[in-house]
């Protein structure tokens, strides 16, 4: 029985689409195992999963706790100096976890150790992309936090010394623990980090083509298989207060910043100033209710969760942080949405909702309330709402994305055992101390 390994670091929005796949897999016979931070053992085992923990949770909030992680410069340095310390743990995990023949990895691009393992076991791996930010292109330059994107006007030799600098930038983020693990299992140097972690087996593009067009330089192992439709274990529970709430009176606003985000209060404090400027019924939705104002109006009402495929539908509008989750969410609930972006991909999502119709966004360092409520207003029209209905009829019920990814999965996999008759795999070199 093939045995998939799925590997992810992060917040909801980085795991539930592995475990979605995963119960795909396993509907399909296969036996899978999560490995992830320890926070998400319980939803693995309620799945049928086998669990490993990546980082226990006091390092996995270690991360999340740190204010500088979400600055759009510091985050990255932040989130490289904090992974690179587990690199030879995760590799002996995996290794361990790879001894199955007929193991095949799929994770996160940020899993350096699942492609070294596919090195030293050669066993298959699969990269999910969760956003097109991800992937690197000359032709459609992903939008860079910070002011660093490479501009679309640019000839093809500039674009392609952008990329070298980014790579040079990996290198002096991830390289050099890289490059010693590499060297204490004889393997030679990787010198384009960002370039290595994509799997050169198959990539996995977890959006649509509508929302990432193909580009004639992406890589050609990626398929694209739509935006995953998994939310969660508690996918079918809206709590009797929240739908108590949103039928009390007009549609609510949701203000959530993502499942992570613990540095909010800003955010809050302007999204409270904008319900009270405009008059706006909300939904402030965040698992750490220290972020909030401390005393909120009846006209605004707190959740710790809520299933967004039930909620949005629900609701006048959203305005988020720019995941890729949320985003989805709402594309397929047809309901608009005000993005305040912080960091990583979110400034690239936020102008591709922009494109699309769908919604706008401003800058979160500048999102007064006076400026929320400006970018309501303006935002919350029928052409807006005419736009999201007809992206929303884009969700098909007859299409299942989780699917077609597995069976992206299995495609792999047949086509490796197709080749299976050459020498067998090794064992795993041991690091040299």
């Amino acid at each position: 029985m093939p045995h998939a390994i799925l590997a992810s670091m992060g917040t909801d929005g980085d795991i539930y689409p592995y475990v979605g796949l995963g119960l795909a897999l396993r509907r399909r016979g296969h036996r899978v195992t999560l490995v992830a931070a320890e926070d998400y053992r319980d939803l693995a085992l309620d799945s049928g999963f086998a669990f490993r923990p990546l980082v226990s949770s006091e390092e996995n909030h270690e991360l999340l706790d740190d204010p500088d992680f979400w600055h759009p410069l510091k985050g990255p340095r932040i989130g490289a100096r904090w992974g690179v310390r587990f690199l030879p743990r995760q590799y002996q995990l995996f290794s361990e976890l790879a001894r199955d023949p007929d193991s095949i990895f799929i994770a996160n691009p940020a899993m350096l150790a699942a492609r070294l393992v596919r090195e030293t076991l050669r066993r298959p791996l699969i990269t999910p992309i969760l956003q097109p930010w991800m992937l690197p292109s000359c032709s459609a330059p992903p939008v860079m936090p910070a002011g660093l994107s490479l501009p679309r006007w640019a000839p093809r030799p500039l674009g392609h010394l952008y990329w070298r600098a980014i790579d040079y930038a990996g290198q002096l983020l991830l390289g050099r623990h890289l490059n010693v693990l590499r060297d204490s299992l004889g393997l030679p140097p990787v010198r384009r980090v960002f370039q290595w972690w994509l799997s050169p087996d198959r990539i996995i593009g977890m959006f649509p083509e509508w929302y990432g067009p193909p580009q004639a330089d992406w890589l050609p192992q990626i398929r694209l298989t739509g935006f995953p439709n998994y939310g969660g274990p508690t996918m079918a529970c809206l709590a009797d207060d929240l739908i108590s709430f949103c039928e009390a009176g007009p549609a609510p606003v949701v203000f959530t910043f993502g499942t992570g985000m613990m540095h909010a209060t800003d955010l809050f404090r302007a999204a409270l100033d904008a319900c009270q400027r405009s008059g706006i019924r909300a939904i402030f939705l965040t698992k750490f209710p220290g972020q909030l104002p401390q005393a909120l109006p009846p006209s605004i009402h707190h959740a710790t969760f809520a299933p967004f495929q039930d909620l949005f539908p629900r609701c006048a509008a959203v305005v988020h942080h720019g995941g890729i989750g949320t985003l989805a969410r709402c594309f397929a609930a047809g309901t608009p949405q005000l993005i305040l972006p912080v960091a990583f991909d979110q400034k690239d999502n936020a102008i591709r909702v922009r494109n699309l119709g769908a919604g706008d966004w401003i800058r979160s360092r500048r999102a007064t309330g006076s400026r929320i409520a400006k970018a309501l207003e303006k935002m919350l029209t029928a052409e807006t709402r005419t736009r999201c209905a007809d992206i929303a009829r884009r969700f098909s019920p007859e299409e299942d994305p989780l699917e077609a990814a597995a069976q992206c999965v299995e495609d792999l996999i047949a086509s490796r055992a197709a080749t299976a008759a050459g020498p067998a795999a090794p064992s795993p070199p041991a690091p040299r101390t």
